[in-house]
C-alpha cells in the first residue's frame, strides 16, 4: 500500500497475505472489500495505529470475509490465528 500526504507518496507498507482452507462451496468476495476498508479506517483514525499494523489487520479481515460465505461472517467463527490480527 502507498500512503500519501498532500499528494506526496510518504510509505509504503505490504502484508503477505492471508489464507483460509478453502472448503468446497465456501466463501465469495461479497463484503471483503468493504471489511478491508473499515478495518483500515477503524486502526488508522479510530485507534491512531501505525500503517504497517493497519493494513494488516485489514488484510487479515478482508482475507476472513472473502473466505466465508455472505458479506457479514461472524468474527467468533475464524481462526484464532486470524482473529488475534484484526481483532483490537
Amino acid at each position: 500500500a502507498l500512503w500519501c500526504e498532500n499528494g506526496y507518496v510518504t510509505s509504503f507498507d505490504e502484508s503477505p497475505g492471508y489464507s483460509l482452507p478453502k472448503k468446497k462451496n465456501d466463501g465469495d468476495t461479497v463484503g471483503a472489500g468493504d471489511a478491508f476498508l473499515a478495518s483500515l479506517i477503524n486502526s488508522l483514525f479510530i485507534h491512531g495505529e501505525t500503517s504497517g499494523k493497519a493494513l494488516e489487520r485489514a488484510c487479515a479481515l478482508g482475507g476472513y470475509v472473502a473466505g466465508c460465505r455472505g458479506a457479514t461472517p461472524a468474527h467468533c467463527d475464524a481462526p484464532d490465528s486470524l482473529r488475534n490480527v484484526f481483532s483490537i
